[in-house]
């Protein structure tokens, strides 16, 4: 398999292990202050990190490379994220997972408008494989009881534009800066945004909440697996896969979060989530070998070397 899809996979991975985790944090904390705590926490580790390793001169990196990373945190987390909280409030269950596998057919489109990649028979029916895979999954749970309004519903297709404008603008946006630096400016930017709401909201709960050792481990987990390691390995990838892949990679997210869910939650795992589970798997196999054969070079010490010299 090649780095890239590697790369990627384990990026999608990270984000169905912080699933679970964010929603026993969402019964107690609002979503802007969660999401501040949490992408604070990864500003901190990833400024100095990405100083160490990568060299970067954070007061030379030009206006055009901020604007970019500004952009990109405004899609992942103001937009992307808080469209899916909130989309939760409002849908079911059932309908924001079968929302959210049409994700990998939005990129897959938006790649053809944006980055005119060729759409061929391998990346469509990987996709095709994909998004059924989580259909089968999600509609198998329909208990024909419940159900979603029209504002939850716009809420979560809304999330799914915003993560797929993501995957386009982050894979044009991706060659400029190393990977370390884009994921802590994409953090830092991220901070600043949600810091606003997330005043006044922390003037809405108990602060007693800060004093349980259960809670900061909650929040140290959501910050390493949905910020530091999804993000690092969103970055690592991009320079060697096209964003269609990346897009048709998506349907892990909630396979990973299923399993989760069964393992630290206590939920059961049916043969449906199996069979998901081996179609997502086949879709990555068919996607890979395309891939295997198109993955770029990439020199790894000209980006760093284009912070160096900014």
């Amino acid at each position: 398999m090649s780095k890239g899809l590697l790369f990627i996979i384990i990026s999608m991975m990270s984000i169905g292990l912080s699933i679970p985790i964010g929603g026993v944090m969402m019964e107690q904390f609002p979503v802007f202050l969660f999401t501040f705590i949490t992408i604070l926490i990864a500003t901190i580790i990833l400024v100095p990190f990405s100083k160490i390793t990568e060299n970067t001169k954070w007061t030379k990196l030009g206006k055009k490379n901020y604007y970019g990373m500004f952009m990109q945190a405004l899609l992942t987390v103001t937009l992307y994220t808080v469209f899916q909280l909130y989309g939760l409030t409002y849908a079911s269950v059932i309908s924001v997972g079968i929302i959210t596998s049409i994700t990998p057919a939005v990129v897959l489109i938006l790649s053809l408008v944006f980055l005119r990649e060729r759409l061929s028979l391998k990346k469509s029916l990987a996709v095709v494989l994909a998004i059924v895979a989580v259909l089968i999954m999600e509609l198998s749970g329909v208990q024909g009881v419940g159900g979603s309004s029209v504002l939850g519903i716009i809420f979560m297709l809304s999330a799914v534009v915003s993560l797929s404008l993501f995957f386009i603008y982050a894979k044009k946006f991706s060659v400029k800066l190393p990977p370390y630096t884009l994921t802590a400016g994409l953090c830092l930017f991220g901070t600043l945004q949600t810091l606003p709401l997330a005043i006044y909201e922390l003037t809405t709960i108990d602060l007693t909440l800060f004093t349980e050792g259960a809670t900061w481990l909650g929040i140290m987990f959501f910050a390493f697996t949905a910020w530091i390691f999804a993000y690092c390995f969103t970055f690592l990838a991009f320079p060697r896969i096209n964003a269609s892949t990346a897009g048709m990679a998506t349907a892990v997210i909630p396979i990973v979060a299923t399993v989760s869910a069964v393992l630290f939650l206590g939920e059961t795992f049916r043969v449906v989530d199996m069979i998901g589970l081996a179609l997502v798997v086949a879709s990555i196999l068919i996607a890979e070998s395309q891939e295997k054969s198109k993955e770029p070079a990439v020199d790894e010490k000209l980006a760093i070397n284009n912070v160096n010299a900014k």
